[in-house]
């Protein structure tokens, strides 16, 4: 019995002397750290502005009681900022036109016996935005991709980048890239140019044009030798995109002033009624702006978004037999302020 104790103890006290030195000297096995996983960017879709309906007053009581004076609407504001948001065909198949998700919109409760839609205003340009468009030939044939970048810096100075190139199966037969850039400054009345330029490459070569414009001296120089005078409130292919939208945009006319590059034009626009649009974006309300044009020539038509603070977010050429040649339709939106 004794010497049976005693065997057992000694084997405790092994067993005990193996795992302490296991413990000593064996290194520490330790687990990788648990990775958190990365959020998602931050993303916002345009909720688009319900149309308001009037309100209809309550039935009359049995009694007559003097009628209390209509309030006043109250306003709303319609845009509220996030963390993150044409040229002529391209070549001879497909559209050298100029060209989220988006901002997001809100509605401010209104209290009003009646409301009367108002028209368009001059929203604020926002400080920072991306615009992609979609290029067809005709309507449906999608033949290339333009992106817009716009932006205004804390001198107000503003900067637009635009590019364009052929995307998909039309990549493999036609080659075609640009980029053009507006720059200049912000006034009280809105994009004030003082270049542009235009880069594009096509299966023929290279080509290299722009304007430049002296408003001291009121002089526009092409890149060509060539020089004009220059009228008050010209304004060039890309910043006359974002500079409709501080015009005056009651029903009638507007004339604008403007350059590609390569020489200067007067431009008559006659502003249409609001239209719905079906875009990628959903169903959009939008401004058309026509070129007003003599038969047998060429057409344009921009749609302005009411819900995008007046951005473009539609173009069209109309060739020579009045039918549509080439298209560009907004798929996509960023904006921030």
């Amino acid at each position: 019995m004794l010497h049976t104790t005693k065997g057992r103890i000694a084997i405790t006290l092994v067993v005990s002397l193996l795992i302490h030195l296991v413990l000593l000297f064996v290194p520490w096995v330790q687990l990788p750290p648990v990775e958190e996983p990365e959020l998602p960017p931050l993303t916002a879709k345009l909720v688009a502005l319900p149309k308001v309906v009037p309100v209809k007053p309550a039935s009359p009581s049995p009694k007559p009681r003097p009628k209390p004076p209509k309030p006043k609407p109250v306003p709303s504001e319609r845009l509220v900022p996030i963390d993150e948001v044409v040229s002529d065909v391209l070549a001879a198949s497909s559209v050298d036109a100029t060209s989220s998700v988006a901002a997001v919109s809100a509605v401010e409760p209104v209290v009003a016996a009646e409301v009367v839609p108002a028209s368009p205003s001059h929203p604020a340009l926002p400080k920072h935005a991306q615009l992609r468009f979609i290029i067809y030939k005709g309507k449906d044939f999608q033949v290339g991709e333009a992106k817009h970048r716009f932006e205004i810096t804390e001198d107000q100075h503003y900067s637009i980048k635009v590019g364009m190139s052929t995307t998909g199966i039309v990549s493999l037969f036609k080659t075609y890239d640009s980029e053009q850039i507006s720059s200049g400054t912000i006034d009280a009345q809105g994009l004030r140019p003082d270049s542009f330029t235009e880069n594009k490459r096509t299966g023929s070569g290279k080509e290299s044009f722009g304007a430049k414009f002296n408003w001291i001296d009121k002089t526009l120089s092409f890149s060509e030798g060539n020089q004009v005078a220059l009228p008050a409130h010209t304004q060039d292919l890309l910043s006359s995109l974002y500079q409709v939208s501080q015009l005056a945009l009651e029903k009638g006319t507007i004339s604008v002033p403007y350059t590609n590059g390569r020489k200067l034009e007067y431009i008559q626009f006659e502003v249409g009624e609001e239209v719905e649009l079906s875009t990628r974006l959903g169903t959009l309300r939008a401004l058309p702006l026509r070129k007003v044009h003599a038969a047998g020539e060429e057409g344009l038509e921009i749609w302005l978004g009411l819900e995008y603070r007046l951005l473009p977010i539609k173009f069209s050429q109309i060739d020579r037999a009045g039918q549509v040649a080439a298209e560009m339709v907004i798929a996509e939106i960023r904006v921030k302020d």
